[in-house]
């Protein structure tokens, strides 16, 4: 079912095309499983709307993040056009309502057919906007469902993928952790032995000046040291 996604799941580390890594597509599978169950109950926030996640996207690298961004992208759009047309229908119909108390209050008896026309047409233009706001009711309720399933799809993608990332993440991190504590071990070394070093040099120096003098050490460290370095 998957087959086509294999490599199409990767992570890039630092920004870095050079550092992909692709993903195991049956380990990325086997982890959304459980994560569905998860978050089966929690309402998830709309990723398109997230900065976390657009602080992140560039990482996670996946076809079906790709392919469902662009449908939830479109579903977003049909649920904004469809509740402004209902707030236009609901304005139209309050219109519609409002001439018709209107008209009503107007009327005399049987020689206001002309009124009597009006307010019929009324009516039928109040049911028809009646059927309009119904069946934009209707798919704003099915939008609101495919937008809910979309992006818990494209949530539940990005947690199976971003914890490969982890993984490797904290692999790196622990590899970086022990290189780290090689370092201090050898500057540790590096003082001791530059602390050595610096005792005899004191020392060498102590006796010099307690036999030979400071003026004439210095005269010496100018002929000898000086001309070797």
């Amino acid at each position: 079912m998957f087959e086509f996604l294999k490599k199409n799941r990767k992570i890039i580390l630092e920004n870095n095309l050079s550092e992909e890594i692709s993903i195991s597509n049956e380990e990325v599978e086997i982890k959304k499983t459980y994560i569905r169950e998860i978050l089966n109950q929690k309402k998830l926030p709309i990723v398109l709307l997230d900065p976390l996640w657009h602080s992140i996207r560039e990482q996670i690298v996946s076809e079906m993040i790709k392919k469902n961004e662009s449908v939830l992208q479109e579903l977003l759009k049909e649920q904004g056009k469809l509740t402004n047309d209902h707030k236009d229908y609901n304005t139209v119909k309050q219109n519609f309502l409002k001439q018709i108390l209107t008209l009503s209050g107007h009327l005399q008896g049987e020689g206001d057919a002309q009124k009597i026309e009006e307010l019929n047409r009324l009516h039928e233009s109040t049911l028809g906007a009646n059927q309009k706001i119904e069946a934009i009711e209707k798919r704003l309720e099915a939008v609101e469902y495919e937008i809910e399933a979309v992006n818990r799809e494209i949530i539940e993608e990005i947690i199976a993928v971003g914890y490969q990332y982890v993984s490797i993440c904290k692999n790196n991190s622990n590899q970086l952790e022990k290189e780290i504590n090689t370092l201090r071990e050898q500057v540790l070394l590096k003082t001791n032995e530059k602390k050595k070093n610096e005792q005899v040099l004191k020392g060498i120096y102590n006796y010099m000046h307690h036999v030979i003098g400071q003026n004439q050490i210095e005269v010496i460290d100018k002929e000898l040291w000086d001309k070797n370095r």
